[in-house]
């Protein structure tokens, strides 16, 4: 098993955890730093969303 989505698709976790139980662990600063890094906006603006009309109450 080469990919956790791999594992995922064929139902197949447990053998991808036994796999990986000796791998080392990962850098927890390195991962809080990325996971509180701002998404980089694509090209592509976003479009206004459209204005609200008179209400009628």
């Amino acid at each position: 098993m080469s990919s956790l989505r791999k594992a995922r698709d064929s139902g197949k976790l447990e053998g991808f955890i036994a796999e990986h139980e000796d791998d080392p662990e990962g850098d927890l600063d390195k991962l809080d730093a990325a996971l509180k890094c701002p998404v980089q906006e694509s090209g592509s603006t976003v479009p206004s969303s459209s204005s609200q009309g008179a209400s009628d109450d």
